[in-house]
């Protein structure tokens, strides 16, 4: 299973960038730690306290803990919808990534994670290319965030990292609330990392998002694996299916509503990558324990009704594997919802051989379909996004 990375030049850039407007004692050491460690329980068992650091001291070390850990560590989320579309193993509209120039809305931007995890995309998908380089598109941002001092330090770090990589990044930030309207756009892609959790009514910005894509355009819009914060996102997704306001093309492999994971209040469907961090951060991680070396992350890649290709007959891995005495079990959502899979070891063979090595979040065609009667696999043709298409 490929291990995402997070380049160090991002952790660089962000350090830089806030050292130049934060008291240095923020920047590192246990005042850094206890403001990582406070965020984090606002995000997790303390959800009541999201959008109350506190003033003066407490909320200037909350911008050093998002900008010198959750923006780090944030910043290859994006790399796992990005990979999927550009590899195609999901349908993405044509021409998507592919034009020479690539109009981007970071919606709710902060500490720019999401548009650093663009810029770190692009270069590694044109180095990793076996053969031509793909094109590499000038990239015209627009991050808004209610929070200026954020998005000055998104700006400075943005541009470093666009310096060392060598691309072609220009930047507008504007300072206003994401319940505001939006630019006018249309923009060809549009990024939304760990924002829809924070408002009360999130299904009313996923409308505005996509009201303001190109006809080719795509959303991604990148959320907390949290159970609570997941099924909201499911949530928002079938408030959009059954409007018909937007087409639903990833993690989901069927179009329709319900979503199945909101069948049992105890589901919910996420994803999880192995993740290096890079120095500064991954020790942060590991004084606070915040990290297990996975990155969790739940996701919608979203676009207009009419551009949405037509759906494929692939199916989802839902559920990590189970293997057990005499077989490996595993859980696939498809056209049909969820369809538990299962591979005998008996029934083992260079077809089906996909299967044993299919981890959450796989997209595979399978021939013949598993049904609930009739889980046996036996054809099996993987199509993983784990690897950083070419």
């Amino acid at each position: 299973m490929t291990t995402f990375e997070v380049p160090a030049i991002v952790e660089d850039a962000l350090l830089a960038a806030t050292r130049r407007r934060l008291p240095p004692e923020l920047c590192g050491g246990p005042a850094l730690t206890a403001a990582v460690v406070d965020r984090s329980r606002r995000y997790t068992s303390e959800r009541e306290r999201l959008g109350t650091p506190g003033g003066g001291r407490a909320s200037i070390a909350d911008l050093a803990a998002r900008a010198l850990f959750f923006t780090v560590a944030d910043a290859a989320k994006v790399h796992v919808p990005l990979a999927e579309l550009a590899g195609r193993a999901l349908p993405a509209p044509a021409g998507f990534l592919s034009s020479p120039t690539l109009g981007v809305l970071d919606a709710g931007a902060g500490c720019g994670a999401m548009t650093l995890g663009l810029c770190t995309f692009l270069a590694a998908r044109a180095a990793r290319s076996p053969g031509p380089p793909p094109v590499v598109p000038r990239v015209h941002a627009t991050l808004v965030d209610r929070d200026g001092d954020a998005l000055r330090i998104a700006a400075d770090a943005i541009a470093a990292v666009a310096r060392a990589l060598a691309l072609d990044v220009t930047l507008v930030t504007i300072t206003a609330d994401v319940g505001d309207p939006l630019p006018a756009g249309p923009f060809d892609l549009i990024l939304a990392g760990s924002v829809l959790n924070e408002l009360a009514f999130p299904a009313d910005l996923a409308r505005a998002l996509v009201a303001v894509l190109a006809p080719s355009g795509v959303a991604i819009v990148v959320e907390p694996a949290l159970r609570e914060t997941t099924r909201a996102l499911h949530q928002v997704r079938d408030a959009l299916v059954a409007a018909g306001t937007a087409a639903v093309l990833a993690p989901c492999t069927r179009r329709d509503a319900p979503c199945p994971a909101l069948a049992d209040e105890r589901d919910w469907c996420h994803d999880h990558r192995p993740l290096a961090l890079p120095p500064r951060a991954r020790q942060v991680a590991r004084v606070t324990g915040l990290r297990d070396g996975d990155m969790k992350l739940a996701y919608l890649v979203l676009c207009r009704p009419e551009a949405a290709p037509p759906p494929v007959a692939t199916w989802r891995v839902v559920s990590d594997p189970h293997p057990s005495k005499g077989k490996l079990e595993l859980i696939l959502c498809g056209s049909p919802g969820w369809v538990p899979a299962r591979l005998l070891k008996r029934h083992r063979s260079v077809d089906n051989r996909a299967l044993e090595r299919a981890r959450r979040g796989d997209v595979l065609t399978l021939e013949p379909p598993p049904t609930p009667n009739a889980p046996d696999v036996t054809n099996v043709t993987r199509v993983s996004h784990h690897t950083l298409p070419g």
